[in-house]
């Protein structure tokens, strides 16, 4: 039940100019249960994590307003377990090394079968985190972001959306997930991707970017 958006920019932006398009996300999407957002800084990627809400955390204030990035990776939760609702399990994950943030949107089916696997690297509870470190695995023994979202998902199975971003820039996306379709689309020479707010309708255009253009359902896995 999380939304997922992603913004990509030619030129510097910053985050305050998504804020609002994101606070809509996160209130439309009844996703009020964690929210993070990760971005590319001179060859990293930095996040930010907090369990509360967008339109209640008074701590971004400080400084996400003025952070400036080409590239912007955002989640907003509403976990399929409600246990999960802790801060090692509120999304992007990222890597030790800070070079690739990631998020899932839907439920991996078969996290169970493979969890043993992870179960001395994971840290949180959600089954997010076993398809991030079985995604981290692919990416780091040379397969492309796209190609091992597809392989991650295959394995783990179910309804899923998949958004990541590298400290080279890169945005992978892979969209399975009937019930919450990802869209890529263009806001002057802004592209974005976001998942249509659990609603079957025209809303995410109507009610959150209703002067996009250029939209798209993706199919499968994509670039942005």
């Amino acid at each position: 039940m999380c939304e997922i958006l992603v913004v990509r920019s030619k030129t510097p932006r910053r985050f305050l100019e998504f804020k609002e398009q994101g606070r809509k996300m996160e209130y439309y999407g009844s996703a009020k249960f964690g929210w993070g957002v990760a971005w590319l800084d001179s060859g990293k990627v930095r996040r930010y994590r907090n369990v509360g809400q967008l339109a209640d955390d008074a701590k971004d204030a400080n400084f996400l307003n003025d952070v400036e990035s080409t590239h912007f990776l955002i989640h907003f939760r509403r976990p399929s377990k409600l246990s999960t609702v802790q801060i090692e399990d509120t999304q992007p994950f990222l890597d030790d090394a800070q070079t690739m943030a990631f998020v899932h949107n839907g439920r991996f089916i078969n996290e169970l079968e493979y969890r043993p696997a992870y179960a001395d690297r994971c840290v949180g509870a959600a089954d997010s985190e076993v398809g991030f470190l079985m995604f981290a695995d692919l990416v780091a023994a040379g397969v492309p972001m796209d190609e091992s979202m597809q392989i991650a998902h295959s394995k783990l199975g179910g309804p899923a959306n998949l958004a990541a971003i590298d400290n080279e820039g890169g945005i992978a996306l892979y969209s399975s997930n009937e019930g919450n379709r990802l869209w890529t689309f263009r806001i002057g020479d802004v592209v974005m991707a976001a998942t249509q707010l659990h609603s079957s309708d025209n809303s995410l255009f109507d009610l959150v970017f209703p002067d996009s253009t250029e939209r798209r359902v993706v199919e499968g896995r994509a670039k942005l």
